[in-house]
């Protein structure tokens, strides 16, 4: 149990780490929630910092030494000891408080969409004595403050009779069902934090930096970018009267040609596909019962539910970790360099960039290939986005701009980051050399 104490006559917090409370009367508040909170032991969750700042009757700023963040510890949660306690002036009504339960990730300013506020009364009190009250973070109202200075909610008096962490419905763990798919692995359906504050965007073509609670249902993910040889056995390619490939591109007769799709078997079949349209890439998912990944649900695994910026950690990467050039230009890997064509690595090739789980390992989610998503592109500010809790989301905005995700093997390390969102051109019915996909199927 923390003690906020009070400065004489100012009824301010200040700074103490007391496990008893002095004699005087007081408040004692206990903070309990329904979210998945990061623990002691380092163990993760949607959560991990509180905010408290005390308001003074009629102030609007938080009085002088009133402000303390505190680490969330889902064990002490768990035991009804996340407590501190708040000293005012005795019989004085009109103090309020403000708790934010926030997500960090490394920044200290709580932000909207990623905190759960709440603002409610403190209670008077006597000369001697402790009053009680429990303050409870639903995960549900994130993004939506409960109580403001002028109009503040009541707590709950006493402390919590049992406490509520992590059980959010959203954030249950839920296991695939059904058969996997060949080449797939099952991503079990739960709760994350879709976007990070520290991503860069450069322009009305990017996105990621806004953050959305987002639950999603259990799926199956391709544990690779669909190659060459997978796409011609599939039969879906688009072809010319000369028996050419036009989607994907075939344009392995031009000298100066940049893909890898060729028409008949060749020395590239085992590298993920390039030059493809992303109505073929929905199509040859969709030929094997499922479709394209969405944003979130790339997201989710690549940044390992949200705690990372890229699969492989925070730290960027250096272009020999990777599958994609350093801002220097580093790398010089002649299994990419073929003739004038520089094409994307075999699958897994690099040590950084894959992702183990369970159930196996999912390659080149940060570079190697962007991929494709089945949403349509949206601003951070647009209508796919606008709310904080998301469930399932799938953008399906009238426009024919595609977003994808990740970077790729002619864009700089830094721009692998798998929170960022990027759009096309216009025409998506255009293949890229930079940009493969994978598939996604339904597992519920």
């Amino acid at each position: 149990m923390r003690v906020l104490r009070t400065l004489i006559f100012l009824g301010a917090v200040g700074a103490a780490c007391d496990e008893t409370l002095p004699p005087r009367g007081q408040v004692l508040v206990y903070l309990d929630t329904d979210a998945t909170v990061s623990s002691s032991d380092g163990t993760p969750g949607l959560f991990d910092r509180v905010l408290v700042e005390v308001f003074e009757p009629g102030a609007t700023a938080p009085c002088s030494e009133c402000s303390r963040e505190l680490a969330l510890d889902a064990e002490k949660l768990r035991t009804k000891t996340f407590s501190f306690g708040f000293l005012p002036p005795p019989r004085v009504l009109g103090y309020r408080i403000r708790l934010r339960m926030f997500r960090s990730v490394g920044l200290g300013t709580p932000r909207a969409a990623s905190t759960v506020e709440l603002v409610g009364y403190l209670p008077a009190v006597g000369e001697d004595g402790i009053v009680s009250i429990t303050a409870s973070f639903r995960t549900g109202d994130v993004g939506k403050p409960q109580g403001t200075l002028a109009s503040p909610i009541v707590f709950t008096d006493g402390p919590p009779n049992a406490s509520a962490v992590g059980t959010w419905p959203g954030a249950r763990e839920v296991p695939c069902r059904g058969e996997v798919p060949g080449g797939a692995v099952c991503v079990p359906g739960g709760a994350f934090f879709m976007g990070d504050p520290r991503v860069s965007i450069a322009s009305d073509l990017m996105g990621g930096a806004s953050e959305h609670l987002v639950v999603l249902s259990p799926y199956f993910l391709g544990d690779h970018e669909v190659t060459v040889a997978e796409v011609r056995s599939s039969g879906v390619a688009s072809v010319d009267s000369r028996g050419r490939s036009t989607d994907p591109t075939d344009d392995s007769a031009d000298p100066l040609g940049r893909c890898d799709y060729t028409s008949v078997a060749g020395a590239w079949d085992d590298r993920p596909l390039d030059c493809v349209s992303w109505q073929l890439a929905s199509k040859y998912c969709q030929s094997l019962g499922g479709d394209l990944p969405t944003e979130a649900q790339l997201e989710r695994v690549a940044s390992h539910a949200g705690s990372t910026l890229w699969p492989w950690g925070d730290d960027a990467a250096s272009c020999v970790d990777i599958v994609a050039p350093d801002g220097g230009g580093c790398r010089e890997d002649a299994s990419l360099d073929v003739e004038t064509r520089t094409l994307p690595s075999v699958a897994g090739a690099v040590p950084r960039d894959v992702v183990l789980s369970s159930d196996g390992r999912i390659a080149d989610l940060g570079a190697n290939l962007s991929e494709w998503t089945a949403d349509a592109f949206e601003r951070d500010d647009g209508t796919c986005w606008k709310e904080a809790l998301l469930r399932d989301p799938s953008c399906k905005a009238a426009t024919e701009v595609r977003s994808i995700k990740g970077g790729n093997l002619l864009q700089r390390v830094v721009d692998a980051a798998q929170v960022r969102r990027a759009a096309t051109a216009k025409d998506a019915s255009f293949g890229y050399p930079t940009v493969g996909f994978r598939c996604a199927w339904p597992a519920r």
